[in-house]
């Protein structure tokens, strides 16, 4: 079936601005970390993401228009400012959780993406085995040291899922061509269902109960 560019341009527009603002997020991170190889990788993520942003941007101008971008700009703000991390602790519940949940829904889309846009989202959205990885262990290593941490964490991956899933309803009610992309509103509830489940089992890896 030949899939509209239309709602697939917005997507990756979102994804683009999303980008950014993670490349910001991880290069303000490196002030948390409390050695050099934390500030070292925090430099790695950010470039990761700026390169990501650049491959999106390319497809996004091949779709329809950078200026798309700008329609999200009001959602990705408010989820980034109400996220910000206090410590390198919550640093890396955000690359653990946050960054995790932009990759489980560009994994959940890519079956209705064409192969081309599916393909540039796979290289840059998809594949943060490693990023993921990093955080995982310097959570685990804060929690056998502090394992009173532990509901902290889970107090602000609640706050993390909580906007994510807030700021994603709210631009799918100012978008509606995206909206008709995940399937109109029952679509929008497999998929919420969807990242609240690996959200869970993410959790679960890490030894912490969700905060209901």
């Amino acid at each position: 079936m030949e899939r509209s560019p239309a709602p697939i341009a917005e997507l990756v527009a979102a994804l683009c601005y999303g980008e950014r603002l993670a490349e910001r997020r991880a290069s303000e991170g490196a002030a948390l970390a409390g050695d050099a190889r934390g500030r070292q990788h925090q430099a790695d993520v950010a470039a990761r993401e700026r390169k990501a942003a650049d491959l999106l941007e390319a497809r996004l101008g091949e779709l329809g228009s950078l200026d798309m971008q700008r329609a999200f700009a009001p959602f990705f703000d408010a989820f980034f400012d109400r996220t910000r991390p206090a410590d390198w602790v919550e640093q890396q519940a955000f690359h653990y959780v946050g960054d995790a949940l932009v990759a489980d829904f560009a994994e959940v889309l890519e079956p209705v993406l064409d192969p081309v846009s599916a393909e540039v989202i796979r290289r840059t959205i998809s594949s943060r085995e490693e990023q993921e990885a990093f955080a995982l262990d310097e959570l685990t290593r804060a929690l056998e040291q502090d394992p009173g941490a532990a509901d902290r964490v889970a107090i602000y991956a609640r706050r993390v899922i909580g906007e994510a899933i807030t700021q994603t309803r709210r631009a799918l009610k100012e978008t509606t061509l995206l909206s008709r992309l995940l399937g109109g509103e029952e679509g929008e509830k497999r998929l919420v269902l969807d990242l609240l489940d690996r959200h869970r089992r993410r959790l679960d890896r890490l030894g912490i109960e969700p905060v209901e």
